[in-house]
């Protein structure tokens, strides 16, 4: 919707260009003709860039690219704050990244444990966490500690690993979920359209334990940047040369390439529509199977209209019998008009849309007009174009049919 600035021309030339281009689409009313079609054309035109730009915008770029160019990475603590935890102090002077990090005393504190960290992350495949000693212990590990809990389920579940501390300075540790980690319980979600992805259940805490040997060693940790990511999917490139296929139809020399691909497409269409029939239809059969007997009397009543009229709309669509016996014809007559009120309510919607359409396009022409008379006299004005524009399209329609005549 553009806003109401006579002031500005800019405005009010992209405005009376939308007013041309809707007058002259509504030309159609009286017949096909050239205004029409060229206007038609302008839109497709500027529909197809737009598509193009939104595929790019949308898709291409945050979906395609990023997943193959970029570690796709989220945060599950920075470390930049102060932690009111006893043996945990903020370090700015020592850091990785940001503003700071923690400096852990195991001595004093064995077990930190932190509660504060975001609770989805989607579908990680692995960990990436940096930890700095001051010394290295080699006799000592850390036990790092993924506490879940699975709303599938309602049950606790953890994922648990072993952090060496044979190291002195910053490390980046990479842990991948599923070879690093010793799993308890059910970590993952079961989500019907994610699939193999395997979705990590709500994160509860993290808990990092130092062993005794951390702890009368007297060793400083430093904890900064940990992160969940996905990774590198460069795997997906392939997605993008299969693609490339589509236009080889431009060259007849490789134009069974195009074929190809096709084929795969639509078999994959086709396997997607069948699996999305049986889990819609499913369902809704399961639905349709509404009590009648020993439910309140007004769901009773409902129920009871509901698997009528279900039942009297199959009876219409059963034709492997004749519709001759009584049982028979008169439900399959009364489907057949409950289907008719059925469509006229369709239609009537329909039609309740068209107009919604309509006076928004009135909206548009007429209270929108940037120009600063009344609404009377706006209404007048877009009158008088639409009467010039369809008058362009009566001469363009007549032209045409005498030019016809004369071949």
């Amino acid at each position: 919707m553009l806003p109401t600035i006579a002031e500005d021309r800019l405005l009010a030339a992209i405005y009376w260009l939308g007013a041309f281009c809707t007058l002259g689409i509504l030309t159609i009313l009286y017949a096909e003709n050239r205004l029409y079609r060229l206007l038609e054309h302008f839109f497709i035109g500027l529909a197809v860039g737009y598509g193009l730009f939104i595929a790019i915008r949308d898709v291409l770029e945050p979906v395609w690219w990023r997943a193959v160019m970029t570690e796709s990475s989220g945060v599950i603590a920075n470390f930049d704050k102060s932690p009111n935890l006893k043996g945990v102090v903020l370090d700015r002077t020592i850091k990785r990244e940001g503003d700071g990090a923690w400096r852990w005393s195991p001595q004093e504190l064995p077990r930190l444990l932190l509660t504060k960290v975001p609770t989805d992350w989607g579908a990680p495949n692995y960990l990436r966490i940096w930890l700095r000693l001051d010394k290295s212990v080699p006799n000592g590990t850390l036990t790092f500690r993924i506490r879940l809990r699975n709303p599938d389920t309602q049950k606790e579940a953890s994922l648990t690993t072993q952090l060496p501390t044979n190291f002195v300075g910053w490390r980046e540790f990479l842990l991948d979920l599923r070879r690093d980690f010793h799993i308890t319980g059910e970590p993952y979600r079961r989500f019907e359209k994610v699939g193999r992805y395997r979705v990590l259940s709500g994160v509860t805490a993290l808990e990092l334990v130092a062993n005794p040997a951390v702890q009368q060693a007297g060793v400083v940790i430093h904890l900064d940047d940990w992160r969940h990511c996905i990774g590198y999917r460069w795997w997906w490139a392939f997605a993008f040369v299969w693609g490339l296929l589509f236009y080889t139809v431009l060259i007849p020399r490789f134009a069974w390439m195009s074929r190809m691909a096709l084929s795969v497409l639509m078999g994959l269409g086709a396997g997607y529509t069948f699996k999305a029939f049986v889990l819609e239809a499913g369902p809704q059969i399961y639905s349709s199977i509404k009590p009648v007997f020993g439910v309140p009397f007004k769901t009773a009543v409902n129920n009871a209209i509901f698997v009528t009229v279900l039942l009297c709309v199959m009876t219409y669509f059963f034709f492997s019998i004749e519709h001759r016996h009584p049982a028979i014809r008169v439900p399959a007559r009364l489907g057949r008009w409950l289907l008719m009120l059925t469509f006229g309510i369709v239609f009537g919607n329909t039609v309740m849309g068209r107009f919604s359409l309509f006076i928004g396009r009135l909206d548009f022409l007429i209270l929108q007009n940037p120009l600063t008379i009344s609404v009377a006299w706006k209404a007048l004005l877009v009158m008088a174009i639409a009467f010039s524009l369809f008058l362009l399209a009566y001469l363009s329609v007549r032209w045409e049919r005498q030019k016809q005549e004369v071949t």
